[in-house]
């Protein structure tokens, strides 16, 4: 089982995943391959010249240390692609998680009952290579989560709106099912609930073949 199936609840599911495009990866790889090539260059070019020098000088040994040296922008680059792999992006059936760290994990999670607005902005060159800024406004403390140059972020926003609409339907049905069918109040005062149900509906917790539904078992209790 892997970090990010440790995180859901029972009967929680990933809808969608995403993790930040791999142009966030081109500056890094074009800034250590000139200097891996630069440290090929000079061991070629030193590593000729010491043929040409006496063999106790110092010279020969310049060779082999740029080509060990050359370890270094690889090494960099591996570090930074695994940083962008350990940060993912998902949807699950209640919520949004950021996960992030490669040793140090570090995670922000937003229920989807708490996002209030969404705004996915693209670039001409984002929208020709497929990424975007995303930006999921909430009612919570930090109020805004922003998911820098995220990788199809069209079809990540479509999921989350997805998942919200099918929580609020399932959220409305629970409200539904909880109205009681009976019992003193329900019977002494059924115009009372159906206030309540159309306060319900007005809010949007419930849809309006619900509210007619429900409604009409109340009216049939007059």
């Amino acid at each position: 089982m892997g970090y990010v199936e440790k995180l859901l609840s029972k009967n929680e599911k990933i809808m969608a995943s995403a993790r930040q495009h791999w142009t966030t990866l081109a500056i890094t790889f074009i800034i250590n391959l000139f200097v891996a090539i630069v440290l090929i260059v000079l061991a070629i070019v030193l590593g000729n010249q010491s043929f040409t020098q006496d063999k106790s000088s110092i010279l020969r040994f310049v060779p082999p240390i740029l080509l060990i040296l050359l370890v270094v922008p690889v090494a960099r680059f591996g570090w930074d692609w695994l940083q962008w792999w350990a940060e993912e992006y998902l949807v699950t059936s209640h919520r949004v998680i950021q996960t992030e760290g490669i040793i140090n994990k570090r995670t922000k999670d937003s229920s989807l009952e708490k996002v209030n607005d969404i705004v996915l902005t693209q670039s001409f060159f984002g929208r020709i290579l497929g990424y975007g800024e995303l930006e999921i406004i909430t009612g919570s403390d930090e109020g805004v989560n922003r998911l820098h140059r995220l990788a199809n972020p069209v079809k990540f926003k479509t999921a989350l709106l997805d998942q919200k609409v099918a929580l609020g339907h399932d959220q409305a049905g629970e409200q539904v099912r909880s109205i009681p069918s009976g019992g003193p109040e329900t019977e002494d005062d059924p115009l009372k609930r159906i206030a309540d149900l159309d306060n319900l509906r007005k809010s949007g917790a419930l849809s309006d073949g619900e509210y007619q539904t429900a409604k009409a078992k109340l009216l049939s209790k007059l």
